[in-house]
């Protein structure tokens, strides 16, 4: 499970990086980020605002790349399902739903200017998960349910 969740981690921001609509949303808010803490240090010692900054990023992280595969992962073994479809598609779609979840649970509005940048954002994190879904019935998911063997 450890080595999906890190394919994971290293193929979104790749591949977020080289999509360029995505690439131009990400450094936008990183841009932001970064001129909201300069401005938030210029006013005095408040280091609140990296921390908040810092927890998004983890919760981002966490919820894309992890909770998917943990999920898909537990429900697959429960369940004894030994498909490459289960894994691969299941983890694709919680990873992509994550972000939309998450907004709706929290009540958030949609993004000004919307440009289709939260649909390539899902189709990365659909990707991601697959891959690691992937990953992980190549490692241990093929076996799912069988005998254990010594």
């Amino acid at each position: 499970m450890v080595v999906s969740i890190g394919t994971g981690l290293v193929f979104v921001p790749v591949a977020t990086l080289v999509d360029p609509v995505t690439r131009a949303a990400s450094f936008a808010l990183t841009q932001y980020a970064v001129l909201s803490l300069d401005a938030d240090f210029a006013a005095g010692p408040a280091g609140s605002e990296l921390a908040m900054l810092t927890r998004f990023i983890w919760i981002a992280v966490v919820a894309v790349c992890a909770i998917p595969v943990i999920a898909v992962a537990l429900i697959g073994e429960i369940a004894r399902v030994r498909t490459f479809f289960w894994y691969a598609i299941a983890t694709g779609f919680v990873a992509a739903s994550a972000p939309w979840l998450v907004r709706a649970t929290l009540h958030l509005p949609r993004a000004a200017g919307y440009n289709f940048a939260e649909l390539r954002f899902a189709l990365v994190f659909f990707l991601g998960g697959m891959i690691s879904g992937s990953i992980y019935w190549l490692l241990a998911g093929r076996d799912a349910g069988g005998k254990a063997s010594i």
